[in-house]
């Protein structure tokens, strides 16, 4: 009994019927291949016809918008241009794109391949209607309704409600084997497989758009785009189609280049505007940067927003990077004003370390002059090296008594350092004339070397600590 069941059922497979398809659409162009005009239909009410698919990027709609005849490559030219995902009918836009998919799929052979499919099933239930085995019969049979439940859903819905029809008689024979068999208990998640594909409603295709199409939808995108850039190239790309005269009525040709060339000089003026908004925000803030004045750029901030405000807020995108910039800027005046108030505190301890050094460094003293000639080789004369001597014993007491600040360690290392190298320099020169050793003299000189360029460093950064702390840089324009 289930053996003729199946064979009726593979003779009469789908693949061999010839009536109308369920779910297919209307209307279909020649040129669907080809070019695969895709539509984006708005809250609105209006349609925009993209070159290609969409493609959505968080709270963005990234289109590409037809902005001319074709080529001889038979696409015309586009361009990207991002809308607010908000602003879009999705349930509209996805049934027209599922409907497009559809004929592409219908046209590029979709007839041939659900034929060779429907087939495919065919002879596997030609050959589960012989199987001696009920058990091996009922496992077949399973198998080859998850192939027929796939169909749909990896084939854009095609053929889904005569892919239904089958299912429902292909359960209907696998819930009377298994009662034959003796199967009064069974696990639905092995013998479902993946549901059909709901029957989508038939979507009518649109013709390609005309040229007076294009422009009329350039025009009407152009207020919808947040780039004030794109805004611009879309008024200019329906300006240029203009000239193209091809089936544009000569009175909506006129009143529409009108209407581009308004659009223009107010998209214009407003980039002017802006412009000088820029300019302004940075000269007045650069100035009050530079002195650290952190209750100005606050105010350089209000009324940077409101400006913006009296502007009616055309460039979000440019005042969001101006007020980044600002706030950038707040940030490190903030900081420069921190750092400038605790150097003014710390005055008194930088000023201190610096007068107990300071002296010692002068290049006119003993102690660098002697290292002059112990450098050269040339000396010192016996009175200098004695002046040395006391010299440096006098700055090594400095050293250890001066209370030595944070800010200062840096440059009290290299004093320190500089101190050691002074000592073995002297020291060795003082061997060197009375064993009268040459060779001993040369390592002096390597030593007062040293010394004399770690004095030469301490120069410029004993100053250096008096001096208010420098405007961190803040990587802005």
């Amino acid at each position: 009994m289930w053996a003729c069941g199946l064979c009726v059922l593979a003779l009469s497979s789908p693949g061999e019927a010839a009536g109308p398809q369920q779910g297919s659409v209307a209307g279909v162009p020649a040129s669907l291949a080809r070019e695969p005009w895709f539509r984006v239909f708005l809250r609105d009410g209006q349609i925009l016809s993209t070159v290609g698919e969409f493609t959505r990027v968080d709270d963005a709609v990234l289109l590409q918008v037809p902005l001319g005849a074709p080529g001889t490559t038979g696409t015309p030219e586009t361009r990207t241009v991002t809308i607010a995902a908000s602003a879009v009918d999705w349930p509209r836009t996805d049934a027209y794109r599922d409907a497009l998919r559809r004929a592409q799929f219908e046209q590029a052979g979709g007839e041939r391949a659900y034929a060779v499919f429907t087939e495919e099933v065919a002879a596997t239930l030609r050959d589960v209607a012989v199987l001696p085995d009920p058990l091996e019969r009922i496992r077949r049979l399973e198998a080859a309704r998850v192939q027929l439940a796939r169909w749909p859903a990896s084939h854009h819905g095609y053929r889904a409600e005569e892919v239904a029809q089958t299912l429902s008689v292909v359960d209907d024979l696998l819930n009377g084997m298994r009662a034959a068999a003796g199967q009064k208990t069974f696990t639905l998640a092995l013998t479902a497989g993946t549901p059909p594909a709901p029957v989508a409603p038939a979507v009518p295709l649109l013709p390609p758009p005309t040229l007076q199409d294009m422009i009329a939808q350039a025009l009407g995108l152009a207020p919808r785009v947040a780039d004030a850039t794109e805004r611009m190239l879309l008024l200019r790309s329906a300006e240029a189609m203009l000239t193209q005269s091809q089936g544009i009525d000569r009175g909506w040709a006129r009143t529409t280049r009108r209407q581009i060339h308004r659009q223009i000089e107010t998209e214009t003026n407003v980039t002017r505007k802006y412009e000088r908004l820029r300019a302004w925000m940075l000269d007045k803030t650069s100035q009050m940067l530079a002195a650290a004045d952190v209750r100005g750029l606050m105010r350089v901030r209000e009324d940077l927003v409101a400006r913006d405000i009296k502007l009616e807020r055309r460039r979000p995108a440019e005042v969001a990077s101006l007020l980044a910039t600002l706030d950038m800027r707040l940030e490190s005046a903030r900081r420069h004003r921190l750092l400038l108030q605790r150097w003014t505190e710390r005055q008194p301890a930088l000023q201190a370390y610096a007068i107990a050094v300071t002296p010692h460094l002068a290049a006119s003293t003993a102690l660098p002059r002697a290292l002059e000639d112990v450098k050269a080789l040339s000396g010192p004369e016996p009175g200098l090296l004695s002046a040395a001597e006391v010299q440096l014993a006098t700055a090594r007491g400095d050293a250890h008594r001066a209370p030595v600040p944070d800010e200062a360690r840096t440059a009290h290392q290299l004093w320190l350092s500089a101190q050691q190298l002074a000592a073995r320099a002297l020291q060795t020169r003082r061997g060197a004339i009375r064993s009268g050793n040459l060779q001993q003299a040369w390592e002096a000189s390597a030593a007062a070397a040293g010394a004399l360029m770690l004095l030469q460093q301490l120069r410029v950064d004993v100053p250096a600590l008096l001096r208010p702390p420098a405007l961190p840089a803040t990587g802005t324009p």
